[in-house]
């Protein structure tokens, strides 16, 4: 049975999705248990490769999706599909609109969006476009698909709102328009009459690569960016605009740079991390003000200290416990009487996690404590809730 035949058979026998549902997710269970995909595979000889995958992509999801269990992605879909949390956003956003979904995958985006909109996903790929009609039962929605090349279907656009979240180049040194597939510049050439148009772009995309007018519109959830987004200027006015999620927190502006020389930490109380959502959007000087200094900053993150408490930081705030250099790190984290230690600097992951077993093995306390860089001094420091 090839793929498409499975999926078929699952979208059209009930009791037969359940019988498949039940063990994917019974593979599920047992690769969290340690078990390999060669001791699996003798216990699902029969369609194990399709019952194999879907299963690492449920793990995949696991904490996008509610419905994570009963989701069939292949593993492309579930390491790119946008998480429910920002297709309940972007579907408030949009709500009360004719959209038209150009490349829909396996099918989340638009059926997140027809919650509040009428929603046509078109995908070109049999295998989601079968994912995307199964998806759509496991969320009741009323999102219609069509299985066909948007370059090649006869359909009318006029006053809808275009909405794609085009495939990405796996490996590129600089994301272009002409990587992404569809390129959305081609796409707005073929269209006239449009109410508006809404692309997911990369989020390390530089500007001057961005060919199209509109509000780019950065998304975090729990300070790790997941999203840029441009909108039209016909659906959104800003210029550009920091989501911080699931706090829904809206920051927009002027975009300017933010230009500071990094200073060494003097006696100030408190250590501040701005949600990343605001360095990607220039809009980090909204926040800041002349009584923070800056002491540290990589491509991921910048960090300030500042002496007062400022209650309702965009972003997250910790006390600062003590400085240290780095040959008496040691000593200070066990007077502090700590038991995890968090890395918040430039460090590849073999490093990190070498130099966190190192001395985590060490110690015996109760705190969790988060350490950031400054010059050759070590900051340790604890987390405001």
């Amino acid at each position: 049975m090839n793929v498409n035949n499975f999926l078929t058979r699952i979208l059209n026998d009930e009791n037969y999705a359940i019988k498949i549902n039940n063990e994917i997710n019974n593979i599920v269970n047992l690769i969290g248990n340690g078990y390999d995909k060669n001791t699996l595979s003798k216990r699902y000889s029969k369609n194990f490769e399709f019952l194999y995958e879907f299963a690492k992509s449920r793990i995949k999801i696991k904490n996008k999706f509610s419905g994570y269990k009963f989701l069939f992605m292949d593993y492309y879909s579930s390491m790119y599909s946008t998480p429910e949390i920002i297709g309940k956003y972007r579907s408030e956003k949009l709500k009360d609109n004719d959209i038209v979904d150009i490349g829909a995958g396996s099918g989340m985006q638009s059926i997140m969006l027809s919650l509040n909109s009428d929603v046509t996903g078109i995908e070109k790929d049999r295998s989601r476009y079968l994912m995307s009609n199964i998806n759509e039962k496991v969320y009741n929605s009323n999102a219609k698909f069509i299985n066909s090349d948007f370059f090649e279907l006869n359909h009318d656009y006029y006053n809808k709102i275009i909405f794609s979240d085009p495939l990405r180049p796996k490996t590129s040194e600089e994301r272009l328009f002409s990587d992404l597939v569809p390129d959305p510049e081609v796409i707005i050439k073929r269209l006239d009459n449009i109410k508006g148009y809404v692309f997911d772009l990369p989020p390390q995309m530089k500007w001057n690569n961005i060919k199209l007018n509109g509000e780019k519109e950065y998304i975090s959830i729990n300070g790790n960016i997941n999203r840029l987004t441009l909108y039209s200027k016909s659906i959104s006015a800003n210029n550009v605009l920091a989501v911080m999620l699931p706090e829904n927190i809206k920051i927009s502006g002027e975009p300017c740079d933010f230009n500071y020389d990094i200073e060494n930490i003097g006696n100030d109380g408190y250590l501040y991390l701005p949600d990343i959502s605001l360095i990607y959007s220039k809009l980090l000087y909204k926040i800041i003000g002349d009584d923070f200094h800056l002491i540290y900053t990589d491509n991921k993150r910048y960090v300030f200290t500042g002496n007062k408490n400022i209650k309702n930081f965009f972003g997250k705030k910790y006390n600062i416990l003590s400085v240290t250099d780095k040959n008496n790190i040691l000593g200070e984290l066990k007077k502090l009487n700590a038991k995890k230690i968090f890395l918040r600097f430039n460090i590849t992951p073999e490093e990190y996690y070498k130099m966190k077993n190192s001395v985590e093995n060490l110690l015996s306390g109760d705190r969790n404590i988060f350490i950031f860089e400054n010059f050759n001094s070590y900051i340790l420091t604890e987390l405001i809730r």
